[in-house]
């Protein structure tokens, strides 16, 4: 078992096995399904987080609290506990179709606490053998649901570190029983349960903590005292299907900032520059926490509002048929029906859209032919759920540009138009990444990832990823382990760009390089870890791995 590495490197580069050509992911995390609730810090600060009970424990035959931080999988170990420790995982909203074949499945975890490698956990992965399995509850053991015949077995040998990522091992079995049973439907849920043994009395727990939906970094263990979205259990799937889903929000690009509440508290985020907002002809704040589109009527403003949205590795190949695609909002602010909103949707006409600055307007980019037009003439709630109209034709513009390469990055652009001076605004707020619950409206004041504009795309593929794509080679790095410096082969002379990514995936380094045989990173600013190498020509795509000392 290893660490993780983020999907489009594990998918070609980090085993000698090559997926299926039409092999497409998707992925799901925990989800809140509950309210609220308060976590007591060890500094005793009280945290008010949201809450999921679709993660739970369960101790030997007794449910543990649905709502904590962490969850424990194995075995407790100490002569006055020792009992088997079960976990169980339902991850909602699965939109693989019956029929589909699995190619690769597994859990991206985060570790909740460090643990030494004599610290053996041995444990027994199945599913629930259930069409549409409920959420876990209290009444209920999580071993008492019925179980797949398909099983892992997953020992858990190594050295952990605290809040770092690691994954199980292949799952497709179980994942392929439960799509295969006869009433599994397109988006039902399904459920994942990791149960201990037996181990006998010991100075270890041999077990593992991982980080539940309601994780916090305490501030005891040199954390923030923050809830971290990123750190929830991930699905991952990889599959084969005549139709696939794909689905991509906007992510994080920038670092953290600051926003300041109605009551005065201030909040610490994650910024992205990757949905931006534009009045007229300036743009506006990059980091905010909603999106404004459409006209202000107000007389002595009346001026146009455009927002702009960009989704980065879009994994759908060239060759795609869009059978649909629409972007689902939440609602920053209620709205009447009066109010309504003209807005044209378009694309950006780039083979791979670049994020959005301040001395860019977004309405200077290039767009698509492609159009679609969203008259919003009906009441919005606060924070609820909205989608735009039938986007197909624009993504289908776009995937077909001669550049388009699986992994770009796509952009819509969302305009209003001179509805003239109103008492109304005749436009619609949405929630921008940086999204805050404002207390002044009956909100929380935290951040919620689950509000984040989402983009889904239906289509069919008949290449799906395979080599006109992506190109199945390695690249030669050396000296690896390294400190100071690492000299990278490239696969061939020509122009390219080189990457240096995290174990989550994010750049920390980019440039490109033109025609040479070899190119030298210097590594003085990277912490200690382990990262991966990228370098792209054209639509070819090389990597490896690099330990950093």
């Amino acid at each position: 078992m290893t660490k993780f590495i983020p999907f489009l490197l594990v998918l070609f580069f980090s085993t000698p096995q090559v997926l299926l050509s039409q092999t497409a992911l998707f992925e799901r995390q925990i989800v809140q399904n509950g309210g609220n609730d308060t976590i007591e810090l060890s500094n005793g600060q009280i945290v008010i987080i949201a809450t999921s009970s679709d993660d739970a424990e369960q101790e030997q035959d007794a449910m543990d609290a649905l709502y904590d931080d962490d969850l424990d999988i194995g075995w407790e170990g100490d002569p006055e506990k020792m009992f088997i420790v079960t976990a169980g995982f339902r991850f909602q909203n699965i939109f693989i179709p019956a029929g589909a074949t699995i190619d690769s499945a597994y859990i991206v975890f985060c570790s909740h606490e460090g643990k030494s490698a004599e610290d053996t956990a041995k444990i027994t992965i199945y599913g629930e053998a259930s069409d549409n399995p409920e959420t876990f509850d209290l009444d209920h053991l999580i071993t008492d649901r019925p179980s797949t015949a398909a099983s892992v077995y997953w020992q858990v040998q190594e050295e952990w570190g605290l809040w770092e990522f690691y994954h199980t091992p292949e799952l497709k079995s179980i994942i392929q029983e439960i799509i295969d049973r006869p009433g599994w439907a397109y988006g039902n849920a399904l459920a994942l349960i990791m149960t201990g043994q037996n181990q006998g009395p010991s100075d270890l727990e041999n077990a593992r903590e991982v980080e539940a939906f309601e994780n916090i970094a305490d501030p005891e263990d040199g954390g923030d005292g923050k809830n971290h979205p990123e750190r929830v259990p991930m699905l991952k799937i990889f599959y084969t299907a005549p139709t696939y889903a794909f689905e991509r929000r906007i992510v994080q690009n920038g670092g953290n900032d600051t926003i300041e509440l109605s009551n005065g508290q201030i909040v610490i985020i994650a910024t992205s520059s990757d949905d931006a907002e534009q009045e007229q002809d300036a743009m506006d704040a990059l980091y905010d926490d909603d999106l404004d589109i459409g006209w202000e009527g107000d007389p002595e403003k009346m001026f146009v509002v455009t927002a702009g949205l960009r989704f980065q590795n879009i994994a759908i190949p060239p060759d795609a048929t869009i059978d649909s695609a629409f972007v689902v909002f939440c609602s920053h602010e209620g709205k009447s029906a009066e109010d309504t909103a003209k807005i044209t949707i378009y694309g950006e006409a780039s083979d791979n859209a670049q994020t959005y600055n301040l001395e860019e307007l977004i309405t200077s980019r290039p767009a698509t032919a492609s159009s679609v037009y969203w008259q919003v003439q009906e009441e919005w709630g606060l924070w609820e759920f909205y989608r735009t109209p039938e986007l197909k034709s624009i993504i289908q513009e776009i995937i077909d540009r001669p550049g388009w390469a699986w992994g770009n990055a796509l952009a819509l652009v969302m305009t209003g138009e001179n509805q003239g001076p109103s008492d109304l605004e005749n436009a619609r707020e949405v929630e921008a990444f940086e999204n805050i619950a404002d207390p002044e409206d009956g909100g929380d004041g935290k951040n919620h990832p689950e509000r984040v504009p989402q983009l889904l795309i239906y289509y069919k593929s008949t290449t799906g990823i395979d080599a006109k794509t992506v190109s199945k080679s390695t690249l030669h790095v050396y000296p690896n382990p390294a400190s100071d410096y690492v000299t990278v082969v490239l696969p061939g002379q020509e122009p390219t760009e080189v990457s240096v990514l995290n174990t989550l995936g994010n750049q920390v380094m980019t440039f490109d390089t033109p025609a040479a045989e070899a190119v030298r990173i210097e590594l003085s600013s990277l912490p200690a870890g382990i990262y991966v190498i990228m370098a792209r020509q054209g639509n070819a795509i090389a990597t490896q791995k690099l330990m950093v000392k």
